[in-house]
């Protein structure tokens, strides 16, 4: 989720140093939500989904 909305991820991509991330925003999100104010930069809410967080935890278990 992003600033509360919750949004489909199109692409994750793993960079040395970073993740980019990639979605699609439709204009009825962008026009009904404050994403729609948001401009490159700017600080957002993010939060993680709880089964996302159970599956890198199975995943790092995994690994040991």
């Amino acid at each position: 989720m992003v600033n509360g909305v919750s949004l489909t991820v199109n692409s994750v991509t793993d960079m040395p140093d970073a993740c980019v991330v990639s979605i699609n925003l439709i204009p009825h999100t962008m026009a009904h939500t404050t994403l729609g104010d948001l401009h490159s930069g700017s600080q957002v809410n993010l939060e993680v989904d709880l089964i996302a967080r159970y599956i890198a935890r199975q995943l790092q278990a995994a690994k040991a």
